[in-house]
């Protein structure tokens, strides 16, 4: 507190009231005047003043964009009582706001652009995230709300709704209602070496976005606007090397539990050495200890095995894309794929099948079962399989 009233007291007289809360935190942040404080508040009165006052950002539709700041001439626009609720600034002493969607023919959508200082690097993974809040007067909620990386600047020329496929969204594209505080919006992208802008917005068509009312906070008085409007701070862009390291809050953690299938389609016809090929073993995200489904699996191999004295067996372990990548930035992860074939072995052991008999090959993810972008095909790739020797 002692701070910033100092800081005020520093820039009173200044004919120029800047934000110039320092980024310490974000230094690696790729996103110039990432939490809006290099803004000439002193000039601030009303909406649509972003390009005008803040530097970098701009407005990616003929609707201009809105900046907040504490001490703004304009009670529109102040902090953190304005038109539109009550809220304090994530950090700092400001932040924007743009409207996601609206039931009001004379309230457009408005979206919010930069350009990057350089391009995004090729292969690289990237953590985009932001604060948002939902305004307090916001009589709706909606989803649909991401991020559009691009290779050149989004220009539209009309107040016409943005409807776009964004290439960052929320893990579960959720309805963002959060009006007490602020939340944070995280994902990530992988760079081609060609993108310099991002922009921010509602991308949703009317016929596909999930609208929900919402009540008006305790201790707010006035009408509901019937729109949903959100407040955005802290937009960064950060370099990371595994998924892990983006994460938006605990209750948004990807599934770690997730484990594909209860057991190997194993047919009572098959053979032996049938039975084996098709007997497969699937862990949760970096587990390396069986499930009770997979351990009886497990069991089946293993009674095969003695039925079979002269038999020998390679046991294969896989890992997924992200598991490869928590492994370049975590040693315990590193080889996940041959610790999941080392446990699986020890229970063979265990169980009376000789070491001589066996062996283990770790093919990491580079023999995936599945190889789409999604959930179900990561589970299928984290999996034991077995081979004849």
């Amino acid at each position: 507190m002692k701070i910033q009233n100092l800081f005020r007291a520093a820039t009173a007289s200044a004919l120029i009231l800047t934000c110039t809360v320092g980024l310490k935190a974000q230094d690696k942040n790729l996103v110039p005047n990432g939490g809006f404080e290099d803004t000439n508040i002193k000039k601030l009165k009303s909406y649509g003043q972003m390009e005008e006052l803040v530097s970098d950002w701009f407005a990616a539709s003929s609707v201009p964009a809105d900046i907040y700041g504490e001490g703004a001439k304009g009670d529109k626009v102040g902090i953190p009582l304005n038109n539109y609720g009550k809220q304090d600034a994530a950090s700092g002493l400001c932040y924007a706001g743009f409207r996601a969607y609206s039931k009001d023919p004379k309230l457009k959508r408005n979206y919010l652009e930069v350009q990057l200082p350089q391009p995004l690097d090729r292969d690289v993974m990237y953590c985009v995230s932001f604060d948002i809040s939902l305004a307090d007067m916001s009589r709706y909620a909606v989803n649909e709300i991401g991020v559009i990386v691009s290779d050149r600047k989004i220009e539209q020329a009309n107040d016409g709704d943005m409807i776009r496929n964004a290439d960052i969204k929320h893990k579960t594209n959720k309805v963002f209602q959060y009006a007490e505080g602020w939340e944070k919006f995280c994902g990530t992208f992988v760079g081609t070496g060609q993108e310099e802008y991002i922009l921010i917005g509602g991308f949703g068509g009317r016929n596909n976005i999930d609208v929900e009312k919402v009540s008006r906070p305790q201790g707010m008085s006035g009408a509901q606007v019937n729109h949903a409007y959100y407040y955005v701070d802290n937009v960064s862009i950060v370099a990371i090397q595994a998924k892990s390291q983006c994460k938006c809050s605990k209750a948004d953690e990807r599934d770690m539990d997730l484990v594909y299938g209860s057991s190997s389609v194993v047919d009572e016809g098959m053979s032996d050495v049938e039975k084996i090929r098709a007997s497969v073993v699937y862990f949760a995200f970096l587990k390396r200890t069986p499930t009770g489904a997979g351990k009886a699996t497990v069991n089946n191999v293993i009674e095969v095995l003695k039925a079979n004295p002269n038999m020998n067996i390679n046991i294969i372990g896989h890992s997924d894309d992200d598991e490869r990548s928590e492994g370049a930035v975590n040693p315990r992860y590193e080889r996940i794929g041959k610790n999941r074939a080392d446990q699986v072995r020890r229970l063979m052991e265990g169980a009376g099948i000789a070491a001589a008999r066996i062996t283990v090959t770790d093919m990491s993810n580079m023999d995936p079962a599945n190889t789409r972008d999604s959930e179900i095909s990561r589970a299928q790739n984290r999996r034991v399989t077995f081979e004849i020797n």
